[in-house]
C-alpha cells in the first residue's frame, strides 16, 4: 500500500518549520483498530488526520504525547530542564544585581555566581542552536542512523559543560553552608540565591523530572496501597509540624519583609508553605484515584482520561517544581551557618521538627541508589540464567526506572538505542488469526493479555506479535524485541 505524500504547508520560516515538525502525522500501514477493555491506547482521546491512499482512506490519530515527544526531540530532550535554568539565571542575576557594590569585587560569591551563569548561557545557547540544526532542510534528509549518531555528539557536548558545571556548583554549596554566618546584608542576598541554585541542582540530579508516557491501567488495590503511602507520609508531615507550630508567635518566625528571607529564618512562615504544599498533594492524589479509576471502568471514560492526564501531568511537573526550590530555601534556613537564627533559640521544637523532616525529605532520594546497586548486582548474579524467563511485565516497569534517570543527564552510548516513532510506524500490521503466525502465540508477551480474533497486532522483524501500543511504549525504551532480544535494524523492514 502506497500513501500518499502529505502536504506541510511549507516551511519558510522558523514559526512554519516547527509547527510542520509538530503537525507531522505519524504514517501506518492499516487502518487503527480498537483496544481490549483492559489497556488505554493513544488513539482513545487523540486529533485524527486523514490519510488519503491508492485503496482507502486511513485515519492517523494522534495524542499530546506524540505532538510532546516531537517538540522535545527538537529540543534535544531538553524541554524539562529549560524552566529550571530559567529559574537559575534569574536567581543568579537577582543575587548579583541587587547585592552591594562591596560585595561586588573579587567575591567568591560573585565569581561563583558568574561562573554559574556563563554555564547556563552556554547550555542555553547549545539548544537553541541544536533547535536550529534540527529544523533545517538538512536534517529531515539524513537517514536514523546519521541522526542518532548527531544526537550523540550533541548530547556529549551537552555533558562536557555539564560535567564541568559541577565544580563551581560544588564551590558553591562550600561557600553557602561552610562560610561564618554574619548579621551584615552586603552578601546575604547573594549567598541566598547561589545557595537556592547550587541545593536545587544536587536535587535535581538525585530527583530529574519524568518525561510523560501513556497511562497504565492499574488495579484498585495497587491504586489504594499508593494512596495509604502517600498519605501516611504527608499526612504524618503535617500533623507533627501542626503540633510543632502551636504557641510560636514570635515575629522572628514570621515572615514580615523581604530581608527576613536572607538575613533571618522565618520558620513559622516556611512550615506554613509546606503545610499548603503537601495538602494539595494529598488532595490531588485523592481525586487522581478516584478520576482514574472512574474514566477507565466507563464505556467512554477512557477517551476523557487521555484529556485529563495531561493536566495531571502539568500539575505534577510544575509542583516538583515548586517542592524543589521549597526544598532549597529550607536547606539554607535550617543548616549552617544560619541554623534557623534567631527563631531556633524562640521555636526550638518546631526547628527541630522541621530540620528532622528536610532530611528525611533530602535523603529519600538516596535510598533508591543504594536499592539499585543491589538489583543490578542481582540481575548481573541471576541474569544468565533468568534472561530468557522473566516476562516483560516485569523487565519493562525496570527499564522504565532506568531510563527516568538516563533521561535526566546527556545521552549515553547505548548499543541498542530506542526506536524513533516514524520507525516504529513502519512496523507492518497483522490481524490476529488471519496471518500466518510462525511462534503460534496467543498473548501479548509485554501486557500479559490474550489476543482477541482479527485484533490488529504489530509484528517485528523477528516475526513477535505485539499490542500496538505495547511494542510502542516498548521500542520508546529500546529496540531488542522483548522475547527473543534481537536488535531492530535501522532500515525500514
Amino acid at each position: 500500500m502506497s500513501t500518499a505524500p502529505i502536504d506541510s504547508g511549507g516551511s519558510g520560516g522558523g514559526i512554519n518549520r516547527i509547527l510542520s515538525h509538530l503537525s507531522t502525522p505519524f504514517t501506518s500501514n492499516t487502518t487503527s483498530s480498537n483496544i481490549t477493555e483492559n489497556r488505554v491506547t493513544p488513539s482513545t482521546a487523540s486529533s485524527t488526520i486523514p490519510i488519503t491512499t491508492a485503496e482507502t482512506t486511513e485515519t492517523i490519530e494522534i495524542t499530546w504525547i506524540d505532538v510532546y515527544n516531537r517538540f522535545d526531540s527538537l529540543l534535544s530532550g531538553s524541554i524539562l530542564h529549560i524552566l529550571y535554568r530559567i529559574i537559575d539565571i534569574t536567581l543568579l542575576l537577582i543575587g548579583l544585581t541587587s547585592s552591594s557594590s562591596a560585595c561586588k569585587i573579587s567575591n567568591h560569591l560573585a565569581i561563583t555566581s558568574i561562573c554559574l551563569l556563563i554555564f547556563y548561557f552556554i547550555d542555553i545557547a547549545i539548544i537553541f542552536l541544536l533547535l536550529v540544526r534540527n529544523l533545517s532542510s538538512r536534517s529531515s534528509q539524513l537517514t536514523e542512523q546519521e541522526k542518532l549518531e548527531q544526537a550523540r555528539r550533541a548530547s556529549s557536548l551537552r555533558g562536557f559543560f555539564i560535567f564541568f558545571k559541577i565544580i563551581p556548583v560544588c564551590v558553591g554549596t562550600g561557600y553557602t553552608f561552610a562560610s561564618t554566618f554574619t548579621d551584615s546584608s552586603d552578601c546575604q542576598l547573594m549567598r541566598v540565591c547561589l545557595g537556592i541554585v547550587c541545593v536545587s541542582t544536587w536535587l535535581l540530579l538525585l530527583i530529574p523530572p519524568t518525561k510523560p508516557e501513556l497511562p497504565v491501567r492499574r488495579s484498585f488495590v495497587v491504586e489504594c496501597f499508593i494512596l495509604v503511602f502517600v498519605l501516611i507520609i504527608n499526612l504524618t508531615y503535617i500533623g507533627t509540624v501542626t503540633t510543632a507550630m502551636n504557641d510560636v508567635n514570635q515575629t522572628t518566625c514570621i515572615y514580615n519583609k523581604t530581608e527576613d528571607l536572607y538575613l533571618g529564618a522565618p520558620l513559622k512562615s516556611y512550615a506554613y508553605v509546606g503545610l499548603i504544599l503537601f495538602s494539595c498533594t494529598t488532595i490531588i492524589h485523592m481525586i487522581d484515584l478516584t478520576i482514574s479509576q472512574l474514566c477507565l471502568r466507563l464505556t467512554r471514560g477512557r477517551q476523557i482520561y487521555i484529556y485529563y492526564y495531561a493536566l495531571q501531568y502539568t500539575l505534577n511537573y510544575f509542583g516538583a517544581i515548586v517542592v524543589i526550590y521549597y526544598f532549597s530555601v529550607g536547606a539554607l534556613f535550617l543548616f549552617q551557618p544560619r541554623s534557623g537564627q534567631p527563631c531556633r533559640n524562640d521555636a526550638p521544637h518546631l526547628y527541630r521538627t522541621l530540620l528532622i523532616w528536610e532530611w528525611i525529605r533530602l535523603l529519600s532520594p538516596l535510598i533508591a541508589i543504594p536499592l539499585i546497586i543491589i538489583l543490578c548486582c542481582l540481575g548481573v548474579f541471576f541474569g544468565i540464567i533468568l534472561s530468557y524467563c522473566l516476562p516483560a511485565s516485569i523487565t519493562v516497569p525496570l527499564l522504565e526506572l532506568f531510563q527516568g534517570w538516563v533521561s535526566a543527564g546527556p545521552m549515553t552510548m547505548n548499543p541498542n538505542p530506542p526506536a524513533s516513532q516514524e520507525h516504529i510506524d513502519t512496523l507492518p500490521v497483522i490481524s490476529f488469526g488471519q496471518d500466518s503466525d510462525q511462534f503460534n502465540q496467543t498473548d501479548c508477551a509485554i501486557c500479559r493479555t490474550n489476543f482477541e480474533p482479527n485484533e490488529q497486532l504489530k509484528k517485528l522483524q523477528c516475526g513477535h506479535l505485539f499490542h500496538p501500543e505495547c511494542v510502542t511504549n516498548w521500542l520508546l525504551i529500546t529496540r531488542i524485541c522483548p522475547i527473543c532480544r534481537q536488535r531492530m535494524s535501522v532500515t525500514n523492514p
